[in-house]
């Protein structure tokens, strides 16, 4: 099998028309090219024999797999101790897609030494094989991409101001939550919070101060409530969440303690005072006759509405 050191084509047949017409130097010449050019274009090329096990790696894949060739033996035994342990399963069905019907096309993560982690397009095609026996395929590094997406995705369900979820990917979750209620009977809260005289904070002190209050609202929400929980924003300010698994006296308990915890709080103003806040909060649960999502909306902002008029600063629940 060939080494590392082979030539982009280490089996003659592949290029055997186009080999014919050149000196052996034209042809080292010509696979240098092309080494350089997969180089700049960041290509991994590899190649594997049926027959034998042997494997042979390009130069970008050592570089995409942080090893050194000199003392790393390349395998498919050993890439895929490398391959992130979530997808190993995917990588491992792709290998036998690809034997079964010649092509695959897969993305997934492998994990450097480092522990540093890439994403990796793999295309293997062997429809047509010069060799039977022997499998080629290429390797992307699109790490970059991924986390251009990752970063497109969360902006399309966050909040800008606050960085909690944003309206339409609540809602989206309480439809979700709301299915699952229907299956399983497994009681599910929503809380609604209203920051209390929020336009009276905005004239007072300004509307960077008032962001800077909604703001730290969302960060005691994040330090208070569990991973699991669904925060969002509904507008202005007002947010919701979603509890699950809880019952509604746990539900009521939570709320009036980030209640309590924002009125011992104190914020900043731009001259160095300080003053308080207060929210009010309406909690309601999924009953077994709701007809849909929007009727524990509903009560929740009936019990928040009925705390304004009878005062605010209070967590009430129907």
């Amino acid at each position: 099998m060939a080494s590392r050191h082979s030539i982009l084509f280490p089996s003659p047949s592949a290029s055997q028309v186009f080999a014919k017409h050149l000196t052996q130097d034209e042809w080292l010449a010509y696979t240098r090219t092309l080494q350089k050019l997969h180089k700049v274009g960041r290509l991994g090329y590899w190649q594997m024999s049926l027959a034998t096990g042997d494997v042979y790696w390009s130069e970008v894949v050592y570089e995409f797999l942080d090893v050194d060739p000199r003392y790393f033996a390349p395998s498919h035994e050993a890439f895929m101790t490398m391959v992130h342990p979530l997808d190993q399963d995917k990588v491992a069905q792709s290998r036998q897609e690809m034997l079964k019907i010649g092509f695959t096309d897969i993305k997934y993560r492998i994990i450097q030494p480092n522990g540093c982690i890439r994403w990796l397009h793999e295309i293997a095609d062997n429809t047509s094989p010069d060799d039977p026996n022997i499998l080629l395929g290429t390797l992307h590094d699109i790490t970059a991409h991924k986390a251009l997406e990752e970063k497109l995705r969360k902006q399309a369900i966050t909040d800008d101001l606050t960085g909690v979820f944003n309206r339409r990917y609540f809602m989206k979750r309480l439809r979700q939550a709301f299915s699952h209620f229907r299956r399983s009977e497994k009681n599910v809260a929503v809380l609604l919070f209203d920051v209390d005289y929020f336009k009276t904070v905005n004239d007072t002190y300004g509307h960077a101060i008032g962001d800077q209050v909604l703001q730290q609202v969302c960060r005691l929400f994040k330090e208070r409530f569990r991973e699991t929980d669904i925060i969002g924003r509904l507008g202005g300010e007002e947010f919701a969440v979603l509890l699950f698994e809880v019952s509604s006296e746990d539900a009521v308990a939570i709320a009036d303690g980030i209640r309590q915890a924002l009125a011992d709080h104190p914020f900043t103003t731009e001259a160095g005072g300080t003053f308080h806040i207060s929210i009010t909060c309406g909690v309601s649960s999924f009953a077994a006759d709701d007809p849909t999502e929007d009727c524990i909306l509903h009560r929740a902002d009936k019990s928040l509405y009925l705390g304004k008029r009878q005062g605010r600063d209070q967590v009430v629940y129907r």
